[in-house]
């Protein structure tokens, strides 16, 4: 964790991430949250590293993972990352997400 909060060039940050959900790691919620914060820009327009980022705090299962997550889903945010927070609750028909226009 303390390497992904040092943000070190030429980090694979997608893998630590990655390995941070598959191993469930509840205490790394925040710094997986704070990940995504600071690549939006250099993550656009994929978001590969933020989608890495929402699946592993989909397999966190944890109180604060889901606040992450949801917080993720607001208007804030860009329309990919929402999709896919919403996605990882379970939320996105309730919060009117298309999927096929989203896919496109």
């Amino acid at each position: 964790m303390d390497l992904l909060e040092a943000n070190h060039a030429g980090l694979n940050e997608e893998d630590l991430v990655d390995i941070l959900g598959e191993v469930r790691v509840v205490d790394a919620a925040g710094v997986i949250f704070r990940v995504v914060k600071r690549s939006l820009e250099s993550d656009a327009p994929a978001y590969w590293l933020c989608q890495k980022a929402i699946l592993a705090l989909s397999e966190l299962e944890s109180d604060e993972a889901n606040r992450y997550l949801s917080e993720m889903t607001t208007d804030s945010w860009p329309s990919p990352i929402r999709w896919h927070a919403a996605v990882a609750l379970c939320i996105e028909d309730e919060l009117g997400f298309d999927e096929d226009s989203m896919m496109a």
